[in-house]
């Protein structure tokens, strides 16, 4: 797993990076790597001229999501990813697409990275490039109401529903029983309208979706999240490359200076209206 930093360190314009810390993430994994140094002022404007392609999700509120009043993709991602090429320089184009679609395009080099609540798993790490987590989440089991299931041994034998190609479906694979039937979908939506009608049992989704479709739906929702934290250590979000991204360290840089100048949590405030 890749290590979750604590605090910020700055002196001056110079950042350290691998080994240093940022204060949006709480605690700190047993996985280490040796620091580097790199000065602000020599990462602000080096990506300029370049025009890069960023595979976006656009069901993944509130971090990257089709707005059908504006017509357009946007959310928490799709700002920072903004404020970010502000400070490096670079312009892009959003390719929205499922997440499974996301990782064979890096794969392939059709796409330069991707930024969609994409969570940093030991599994994509032997297969891709992160920047340090720009957000710290975990995965939460939902039911109905009336299902009577209150903890995550209850989901035996139950139909699962998850997102194929996230780490939910991840999680479902490696950790439910045998005696659970796992239906796969192209988007959350689909899996929420489904868990509504009761075609399937229960679904694993990251908890800042579910607290927004949560609230988003409060009045009408039959649907009800058990308290256990799942998967925390592989659940962080990163901005996703192709292996050995040659700019990383420079993301890293930008990431950390948003975040400094309050950038960051301006950002989180007017996108996040959920609980932590």
């Amino acid at each position: 797993m890749k290590k979750i930093l604590a605090s910020l360190m700055m002196v001056g314009l110079i950042f350290c990076l691998g080994g240093c810390n940022v204060p949006w993430m709480k605690q700190k994994t047993e996985k280490t790597k040796a620091a580097k140094v790199i000065q602000a002022d020599k990462v602000e404007g080096t990506m300029k001229g370049m025009k890069l392609k960023v595979g976006v999700s656009n069901d993944m509120a509130p971090f990257s999501y089709y707005d059908s009043e504006q017509k357009k993709i946007t959310g928490f991602d799709i700002d920072l990813l903004d404020k970010l090429s502000e400070y490096l320089g670079f312009e892009y184009e959003l390719y929205p697409m499922n997440m499974k679609k996301l990782e064979q395009k890096i794969k392939n080099k059709e796409l330069d990275l991707a930024i969609a609540g994409i969570s940093i798993t030991d599994e994509r790490q032997r297969e891709f490039s992160f920047t340090d987590t720009y957000y710290e989440t975990y995965l939460q089991i939902v039911v109905r109401k009336d299902s009577q299931i209150t903890d995550r041994k209850e989901i035996t034998e139950k139909k699962v529903g998850v997102v194929e190609g996230t780490s939910s479906a991840q999680y479902a694979e490696d950790y439910l029983s045998e005696d659970n039937k796992i239906t796969y979908y192209k988007n959350i939506t689909k899996v929420w309208n489904d868990l509504e009608k009761g075609t399937i049992d229960a679904t694993i989704y990251d908890t800042t979706g579910i607290q927004n479709y949560m609230q988003e739906h409060a009045d009408n929702t039959n649907l009800s999240v058990l308290n256990e934290q799942l998967n925390s250590e592989e659940s962080n979000y990163g901005i996703m490359f192709v292996k050995g991204y040659k700019y990383l360290d420079q993301f890293n840089v930008a990431l950390q200076v948003l975040n400094n100048d309050g950038t960051y949590q301006k950002l989180k405030e007017q996108w996040i209206k959920t609980k932590e």
